[in-house]
C-alpha cells in the first residue's frame, strides 16, 4: 500500500458514514439540503424531511440510500407521528440533525403570539422532542450524534429578531445540557451555529442589507453558502469527532467577532 492509499483509507475511515442513518429536518433546502447532502456523500443513509412529502420525495430521489419523510414540527401531533414512523422501522438511527427552523423577524411591540409560539415549537420544542422520542433508535446506535444547528445569533443579539435569537440561545443551552445528560450513554451532541448564509430565509434580509454592506461586516469579505455548513456536519457525526460533546462549531466567515451590529427595518 502506498502512502497517499494509506491516507485515503484514514480519512474514508476516520470521516467515512457507510452504513449508518442519518434523520436531517428540514433537509429539501438551504443549510438542511446541504448537510442531507453531505452526510449522503460521506455514505449516510439520509432521511429526508420537509414539511411536503412531495418536496422531501423529490430531494430523496436525488440521492442514493435516502428515505422522504413529511411533518410540520410546529405541530407537536405531526412530531409524534414522525417520531413513531422512524422507530417502526426498529433500526438504529446514528445521525440526528435537527436543523428545521423559523425565523420571523419582527420586534417584540409588533409580534403576533401565533409567531413566537410557531419560533418556539419549531426550533426549541420540536429538537427536544424529537431527541426524547428518538432515543430508543439513538441507542440502538454503537456512535450515536446529534447535531443541533444553531446560529450566531445565539450569543449575538439580532436587532428586531427577538423570537428568533432566544430560541436559539434556549437550543445552545440544551445542546450542552444535552450532551451532560448523554454523554455517559456514549451519545454525542453537538451543534453548528451558521452565520450570514445565503439561503432562502436569509435572503430578504441580505438583499435589504447589501452585499458590500456584509462584505465591510465579514472579515472574509462575503456571505457563506449552505455547502460550506455541509462538511462540518460529516466531520460531528464521524469518529474524526468522537472525543467532542457539548461543544458548537461557529461557521460564519468571522462575522460574530465583528463589533458593529447592524439595524434592519421590521419585517414584520
Amino acid at each position: 500500500m502506498t502512502s497517499h492509499q494509506g491516507e485515503h483509507s484514514y480519512l474514508a475511515k476516520t470521516f467515512g458514514l457507510r452504513g449508518t442513518t442519518a434523520l436531517v429536518t428540514g433537509s429539501t433546502r438551504g443549510i438542511g439540503l446541504a448537510i442531507a447532502r453531505a452526510l449522503a456523500s460521506a455514505g449516510a443513509n439520509v432521511i429526508v424531511h420537509g414539511r411536503r412529502f412531495s418536496e422531501a420525495e423529490s430531494v430523496a430521489a436525488s440521492m442514493s440510500r435516502a428515505t422522504a419523510v413529511a411533518a410540520d414540527l410546529a405541530d407537536p401531533l405531526e412530531v409524534a407521528r414522525l417520531v413513531d414512523r422512524v422507530l417502526d422501522w426498529d433500526a438504529p438511527l446514528d445521525i440526528l440533525v435537527n436543523n428545521a427552523g423559523v425565523e420571523i423577524g419582527a420586534r417584540v411591540e409588533t409580534m403576533e403570539p401565533n409567531d413566537l409560539h410557531r419560533t418556539l415549537e419549531v426550533n426549541l420544542a420540536a429538537p427536544l422532542a424529537l431527541v426524547r422520542g428518538l432515543l430508543p433508535a439513538l441507542r440502538r446506535s454503537p456512535a450515536a450524534s446529534i447535531i443541533n444547528v444553531s446560529s450566531i445569533h445565539e450569543t449575538v443579539p439580532s436587532w428586531g429578531n427577538t423570537a428568533y435569537a432566544a430560541s436559539k440561545a434556549a437550543l445552545a443551552m440544551a445542546t450542552k445540557t444535552l450532551a451532560i445528560e448523554l454523554g455517559p450513554e456514549g451519545i454525542r451532541v453537538n451543534a453548528i451555529a451558521p452565520g450570514a448564509i445565503a439561503t432562502d430565509i436569509n435572503a430578504l434580509v441580505i438583499k435589504e442589507i447589501g452585499d458590500e454592506n456584509f462584505r465591510d461586516w465579514i472579515p472574509l469579505r462575503r456571505v457563506g453558502v449552505p455547502e460550506e455548513i455541509g462538511p462540518a456536519a460529516v466531520f460531528l457525526a464521524s469518529t474524526g469527532a468522537r472525543y467532542m460533546t457539548g461543544a458548537t462549531l461557529v461557521i460564519d466567515g468571522g462575522y460574530a467577532h465583528h463589533l458593529v451590529r447592524y439595524r434592519h427595518s421590521d419585517h414584520s
